[in-house]
């Protein structure tokens, strides 16, 4: 009895850590980012500066760095740069990052939805 329950739990867990994961694949850039955010290229980290297309930026309070896989990349765990979707909020500081894959960049840019940083 008492092994049954244990398989039970022990399936019902697993299922629960698949749904989560797949989900956040499935949501990948969901919601979806504001529309003055910009393309740019994550160059370096110093938190809370950072620098994105050459500008040096400051991370905001409660700022967040999205990685490829959707999930919360603290910024001393950073190890990927590249293209970014980055959105500036109202106080003037970084408030999101969204790394993104070389597929997912060319098809913002071809899309023109956002704005490009040079």
């Amino acid at each position: 009895m008492k092994r049954k329950l244990f398989l039970s739990v022990l399936v019902i867990a697993m299922a629960g850590v698949l749904v989560g994961n797949v989900h956040a694949q499935l949501s990948r850039l969901f919601p979806i980012p504001p529309s003055n955010s910009k393309l740019g290229e994550l160059t370096a980290i110093d938190y809370p500066k950072i620098e994105i297309s050459g500008k040096l930026l400051q991370l905001g309070a409660g700022g967040q760095i999205r990685g490829t896989d959707n999930l919360i990349v603290l910024p001393s765990m950073l190890s990927e740069f590249g293209p970014v979707l980055y959105w500036i909020g109202p106080t003037g500081d970084v408030q999101r990052i969204w790394l993104l894959t070389t597929e997912e960049a060319a098809q913002v840019e071809i899309e023109g939805k956002y704005e490009k940083d040079e």
